[in-house]
């Protein structure tokens, strides 16, 4: 019995290590007085988009993202979402020769799907694509 507990964990080690993990995308403005911080990830199976701010402190603001799905390379992300009602819109690009992000959320038309929305989601609103946004692929969740 025992000899197949040894087989059994070989397996699933290598099972683990040939499963690609998700990448992570962080975009920052590089002089930004706001000091904006978008992280997009992947937490419990699920595709989110996280913002932290000069006004939001240390708290990050965090918004699901269902049925995302981001087409990934080892060094590239790329995102287009738009839920089902129009509340988030969402267009992302990240590679070693191009950055843009462009994010429009509004709470108003998402609360009514998502009733613990934080309605600071709404800040993460960037009035259309960043100007000047680096997005590299890594980084801090």
């Amino acid at each position: 019995m025992p000899g197949f507990l040894v087989v059994g964990l070989v397996v699933a080690a290598a099972l683990a290590a040939g499963a690609r993990q998700a990448p992570t995308v962080t975009c920052r403005v590089e002089g930004d007085q706001d000091q904006r911080v978008y992280v997009l990830d992947r937490a419990d199976d699920r595709w989110r988009l996280s913002f932290r701010s000069k006004g939001t402190g240390d708290r990050w603001v965090r918004l699901a993202l269902p049925g995302a799905q981001p087409v990934t390379t080892d060094d590239e992300v790329r995102l287009s979402y738009r839920n089902a009602n129009g509340g988030r819109q969402i267009d992302l690009v990240a590679t070693p020769a191009q950055s843009s992000l462009d994010v429009w959320v509004d709470y108003g038309l998402d609360v009514n799907i998502e009733p613990d929305l934080d309605p600071r989601v709404d800040l993460m609103t960037t009035d259309g694509p960043l100007a000047g946004a680096t997005c590299a692929v890594g980084g801090e969740p």
